[in-house]
């Protein structure tokens, strides 16, 4: 899986980004067609954004969080895309072929 994360407003450490991968690579587990990964941290004032984007094959799951601290809007973002993975995974496997 390729992963990009890009810093808006601020330089992310090269921990946060090495956690934030390890993270994302933890994802294939539950949805293991996923090709590409788009991690966008915005640090403008006081609020932290978080934005996650993953493609699959011909889907694509986005999962957006706030916080007041970077640590708690990726963890509440990382949370969403796997309840989203894990919805998309059980919809593909409940799928009946006519």
């Amino acid at each position: 899986m390729e992963i990009q994360i890009t810093s808006r407003h601020n330089k992310a450490s090269q921990t946060l980004q090495d956690t934030i991968t390890a993270e994302l690579n933890k994802m294939e587990k539950f949805f293991d067609k996923i090709t590409s990964a788009h991690v966008i941290l915005d640090s403008e004032h006081v609020e932290k954004t978080v934005e996650i984007t993953m493609s699959t094959q011909g889907r694509q799951v986005v999962a957006f969080a706030k916080a007041e601290s970077i640590g708690k809007a990726i963890d509440e973002a990382l949370a969403k895309t796997e309840r989203q993975l894990k919805k998309l995974n059980q919809k593909i496997k409940s799928h009946k072929p006519a």
